[in-house]
């Protein structure tokens, strides 16, 4: 009965993997591997949970206080993306329970392909508004950029002007013997004494104010290119706000839809309990997620009303928010927030919060990190760990091919969070662990 139990249950969850190639041909079933904290923050005083550094229309709620999970052990390592072998295997696992759940119940499968499919286009979105926002921050360091050079442009074509000026000034007071008459006195150099030197004098004269006009002018010129080129940025980075804000409105309808879909899987689970429960099946499973609570996130108290924003991995204490669920763990407050509601409705479904094994790096841990692992980890600085975004998973989120996974997959964007492209099991560097926060 055991047996069965997961195995149903875990087709249940299983069904929204949304990859599902042909099963490998005896595929052995990848054992998870739960990796160790790297470069975490220093343990903080718990001020709570939530966010609005970054107002969002995405909120999930709070359910039932979980259980303290049990914090990580010191000294993780960034973790090296599966091999192709391993995605294989855990794909084709899920490829076979969802075969076991069409078999046990079509209409189940049916609504769970349907939030599948909600589920992934949120998820898509959410991925493109993080691109966005990325966008957007690089338009603006542009435009920033453009903006200080136009600046000391400014004052350089004013000095420039003013030395201008001040030999105009000079030769009108002081006569025009010596500028006005260049030609002249030089036709004298030949003779020397006193008027060769008056001559040369006013060469020297002559042609400083040459050389000084044409540096007037060449300041003058890049003053206008550069003025130019700012105004150029201020454009991009305009478009790339609205693109940025386009993209949150998509993945908030998309986020949208898919509670509708969770409504109604609960509401179809919820007709079947006492069957599935015959079977083995928690219905806690199927219905992991209290649709009522989901806006509170919104209204959660944050632990810091800093809004300052800090550059990678060099956010501080004050800044940052401890999880509730995970001691020593530390995240952007609005994903914190967002975090811990996710944590608990995840306890619902599972009976553990959410298991954690790297949140916010400092840039220290980044490099560090770095330095051991050169071909694994990100070139510090870069990292959304630092910017306490992004939170590596265990617990058996490790794997594509679990209930725990799929459950993350199926719920995640309702709290904000997504798993990047990169990390599918199509993509470059597959992470089933890895997952950031959108807002």
């Amino acid at each position: 009965m055991q047996k069965r139990r997961w195995t149903t249950a875990a087709t249940v969850a299983l069904l929204s993997l949304g990859v599902f190639g042909a099963p490998a041909e005896a595929a052995p079933r990848t054992s998870p591997i739960v990796s160790t904290r790297v470069g975490s923050a220093p343990a903080s005083k718990d001020h709570g949970s939530g966010n609005s550094d970054v107002p969002r229309a995405f909120g999930p709620g709070t359910v039932a206080n979980p259980a303290p999970t049990v914090p990580p052990r010191a000294g993780a390592d960034e973790r090296a993306p599966l091999t192709a072998g391993q995605v294989q295997a855990q794909v084709a696992e899920a490829t076979r329970l969802q075969e076991q759940l069409t078999k046990d119940d079509a209409q189940l499968a049916v609504a769970g392909g349907k939030l599948a499919e909600l589920a992934a286009a949120s998820n898509t979105r959410m991925n493109a508004v993080t691109e966005a926002r990325a966008a957007e921050d690089a338009a603006r360091q542009a435009e920033k950029r453009a903006t200080v050079e136009l600046g000391a442009l400014t004052k350089e074509v004013a000095a420039a002007r003013a030395d201008l000026d001040g030999m105009a000034y000079s030769a009108y007071v002081n006569g025009s013997g010596m500028l006005g008459h260049v030609a002249a006195l030089v036709d004298l150099v030949g003779s020397g004494g006193a008027r060769a030197d008056a001559a040369a004098k006013a060469d020297y004269l002559a042609k400083a104010r040459s050389a000084d006009e044409e540096h007037y002018a060449r300041l003058a010129a890049e003053q206008r290119r550069t003025a130019a080129s700012a105004a150029a940025a201020r454009a991009r980075s305009e478009a790339a706000a609205a693109e940025a804000e386009k993209a949150q409105k998509a993945a908030a309808d998309a986020v949208k839809q898919q509670q509708a879909a969770v409504a109604e899987l609960q509401k179809l689970t919820g007709e079947r309990r006492a069957r599935l429960e015959a079977l083995g099946v928690d219905g806690g499973m199927l219905a992991g997620v209290d649709l009522a609570t989901l806006g509170q996130v919104t209204t959660t108290p944050l632990c810091t009303e800093e809004k300052v924003a800090h550059p990678n991995g060099q956010w501080p204490g004050s800044a940052l928010c401890a999880l509730r669920t995970a001691p020593g763990h530390m995240l952007r407050p609005s994903a914190a927030r967002a975090y811990d509601a996710m944590s608990a409705a995840y306890a619902t479904a599972h009976r553990a919060p959410l298991c954690v094994t790297d949140s916010y790096r400092s840039l220290a841990a980044q490099i560090d990190v770095k330095r051991r692992k050169p071909t694994l980890a990100a070139t510090p600085g870069t990292s959304n760990h630092g910017l306490g975004l992004a939170v590596d998973l265990c617990g058996g989120i490790e794997s594509f091919g679990t209930p725990q996974y799929i459950w993350m997959k199926q719920h995640a964007p309702l709290f904000g969070f997504y798993h990047p492209g990169w990390a599918e099991p199509t993509g470059s560097k597959p992470e089933p662990w890895h997952w950031e926060f959108a807002g």
